[in-house]
């Protein structure tokens, strides 16, 4: 893919494989909060270097737990 677009004449940023969900969960209340503390967990130790997930959470749930 990267050889056709730069033969293209295109440029990019960054070119990686990453995982995309086929379904989302819808989470609120305390499931959701609890979720945003484990990603927050997951995402600052050192020996996770990616950190995929499918779920989804209002902006105002996000605003709550995170604010």
């Amino acid at each position: 893919m990267r050889e056709a677009l730069a033969a293209a004449g295109l440029a990019w940023e960054t070119a990686e494989v990453t995982m995309l969900p086929q379904t989302q969960v819808q989470l609120t209340g305390k499931p959701a909060e609890s979720m945003l503390k484990l990603m927050d967990k997951l995402e600052d130790n050192d020996d996770v270097q990616n950190v995929y997930a499918n779920f989804d959470i209002s902006d105002d749930d996000l605003e709550r737990f995170e604010g």
